[in-house]
This record gives structure tokens, sequence and C-alpha cells, in this order.
């Protein structure tokens, strides 16, 4: 696992862990059957949308709070949408799209830059990073490398809701995987919490 310093330092320490999101187990099918619908960009852009849509609904507890950002995410997603491309099965078409994401994916070496970009997003937003983890989740059967990024953040639930967002938008092949939100007393303004990110870029390319 590589570490990379924070922009700002650390906030107090966090309380133990009290809700925890998980993906839905049919996204991947979900996401699979987009590609095919809407075209490798439209797939890659409805479910980090989607999935920054299901970050934010574990808020019920809190839903006086949350109903606004849930209300802000549902209607992104809509302008983000892309009209439906015409299904087909055609192997020749397939093949066309996988090269074309392929060659969508940032290189390998520029994983520095796209992480730096992240930090940039969170710094503007107003979210506080107590430090940023990134780690290769690598298969075998794929020619791309998926990087899990954890970020430990501190902001307010505002705050949190644009970092998402605007992230998702400034990384074209960056996913949502998971939000964990810890806080020690439910009046408090700022929540801490913990992002997973995942990023697809290419494999690295064989040294000669």
């Amino acid at each position: 696992m590589a570490a990379i310093k924070p922009l700002l330092k650390a906030g107090t320490p966090v309380a133990r862990p009290r809700l925890q999101l998980r993906l839905p187990p049919r996204l991947a099918w979900e996401t699979a059957r987009l590609w095919r619908a809407l075209g490798w960009p439209s797939a890659i852009g409805a479910a980090s949308l989607a999935l920054a849509a299901v970050a934010m609904q574990q808020g019920e507890a809190l839903a006086g709070r949350q109903q606004p950002l849930r209300a802000q995410l549902a209607v992104m997603a809509k302008q983000a949408a892309l009209p439906p491309a015409p299904v087909t099965l055609d192997a020749d078409a397939d093949a066309d799209s996988l090269a074309a994401f392929h060659a969508y994916l940032p290189a390998h070496d520029s994983i520095p830059e796209q992480l730096k970009a992240l930090l940039e997003v969170a710094q503007k937003s107003g979210v506080t990073l107590a430090k940023a983890d990134y780690k290769p989740q690598e298969d075998g059967n794929t020619a791309f490398l998926r990087y899990q990024i954890t970020l430990p953040v501190k902001a307010e639930y505002a705050q949190l809701q644009t970092f998402i967002v605007d992230a998702l938008q400034a990384l074209p092949t960056l996913t949502l995987d998971s939000v964990l939100f810890k806080r020690e007393q439910i009046e408090a303004g700022e929540i801490d919490a913990r992002i997973q990110f995942i990023l697809l870029v290419k494999k690295p390319e064989a040294r000669r």
C-alpha cells in the first residue's frame, strides 16, 4: 500500500463506526447492462452517480439534513444521463467498444497526477483529509488495474456531497466504492467519514 501526505492537518480522533455503506450486490450486473445498452462512457458515469446517491441514502437517521443532499444528487444524475444507444450484440462492435474503453483509461504512470487532482478537489470542497492511501486490486482477466483509494475525511454534509460529486466529474474513470460515517454526537455540524474510491487505470507497460 502506498500513501501520500495530507494537504491539511488531520482532525481530532474519530469515534467508533456507527453507520456503514456497502455496494449493492446487483450493481455489477447493472453496470454490465448499462455497458451494452448505453456504451462504456455512459455506464461509468451512470454507475458513479448512482453510487453517490446510494452513499447519501444511509442518512435516514438524519433525514432532515440528508434530504437536500439526496435531492441534489438525483438532479445531477439526471443531468449527466445520456440518451440510450441501440443495443448491439455484434462481436466487432463489442471489440471496438472495449478497445475504445482501454484507450480512454489514464496511463499507469499518471496515478500521482490523478491523486493530486483528487486532493485538490477535496481542498476546494472544504474537506479535511487526514491522509490518502491507495493500493492496486489487479484482476488477471482484465487489461486494466483497479486502484482502491481510501480517504479519511472531516467535513459538513454539504461539503462531503460536493466533494464526492466533483471528484466523480473531475476524474472520469473514478467510481465510488463505499462511505463510512463516524461521529460522537448526532448534533455535531461536522462529521468524520471514510470514503473509498476505485480508480481505473491501464496496466503498466512492460519494460524492455
